[in-house]
């Protein structure tokens, strides 16, 4: 009879253990969890603060501008790569000139699809997108929107806001539609500014930014180039008479590459050839 109890409360003592453990267990996985899930939150809530914080400074960046309204439309921010600056002063004005505009529309696509002022001012507020990323550049473009301004208005304009370079874009057209196309920059003749290094830079650095055909730097006596003093470029980014060149100016991605080529291009040339 002794035997027999002590072997009962033996097992009694065996099955009370297990059944304790299992809570054990189950309240140490229960506050684990609990433990694991307060500290995501957490993370999650710390770097989604960092994250507001970040895009509230770059949502503080504006472009100048001096045509009518003084605003260029928010344009939808690419990475371009980013020099840190020591301060938030502005040491470089880059002067973007839109072609043509108003009554004046320049060249139309073969199917009538695309007209040249408003593609180049599409592509002109692209490229002040990427500049403005930049902590030490200031934006000025002729023209925000479709207004008529004189050669002679675009290069005063440039003149009086003390420009560091100009640029302005234009789209080209030539009676043979299938075997014209590509890009090419130009630079006025008798060149006294250092005009035509900034073009062999921008040639060299845009055309490594879209596949198309490197139609090279060239000279002309251009009136928008030939009245300003600072170093000035104007580039033909492709030809509305071509079929092919259509389609590809026509697609967002080929136009942002662009734009991003044009603004690489301009970057390089201050950084290697103004110091201020």
């Amino acid at each position: 009879m002794s035997k027999a109890k002590v072997k009962n409360f033996k097992v009694k003592k065996k099955r009370i253990n297990k059944k304790k453990l299992a809570f054990v267990i189950v309240v140490f996985f229960l506050f684990f969890s609990i433990l694991i899930f307060g500290a995501f939150k957490l993370t999650q809530t710390i770097f989604s603060r960092l994250d507001i914080n970040f895009n509230t400074k770059n949502k503080q960046v504006e472009m100048n501008t001096d045509v009518k309204s003084n605003n260029v439309e928010k344009i939808e921010q690419f990475d371009l790569d980013k020099e840190a600056g020591e301060s938030n002063a502005k040491k470089y004005r880059v002067f973007i000139d839109p072609g043509h505009g108003g009554n004046d529309i320049g060249s139309k696509s073969f199917d009538n699809t695309i007209i040249e002022k408003d593609l180049v001012l599409d592509i002109s507020k692209k490229v002040a997108s990427y500049l403005l990323k930049q902590d030490d550049i200031e934006v000025i473009l002729s023209r925000t929107e479709d207004t008529y301004l004189s050669l002679s208005e675009r290069a005063n304009m440039a003149t009086s806001k003390n420009s560091d370079v100009l640029v302005s874009l234009h789209l080209n057209s030539h009676k043979d539609a299938n075997e014209a196309f590509g890009i090419e920059t130009y630079y006025l003749i008798n060149d006294k500014n250092n005009s035509e290094t900034f073009a062999k830079t921008m040639q060299k650095t845009l055309v490594s930014y879209v596949d198309t055909r490197d139609r090279g730097v060239k000279s002309n006596d251009f009136e928008v180039l030939r009245s300003v003093n600072m170093p000035a470029i104007l580039i033909e980014i492709g030809f509305l008479s071509n079929p092919k060149e259509v389609k590809k100016l026509s697609d967002e991605n080929y136009k942002n590459e662009l734009a991003k080529g044009i603004a690489q291009g301009i970057l390089t040339y201050l950084d290697e050839n103004i110091k201020k």
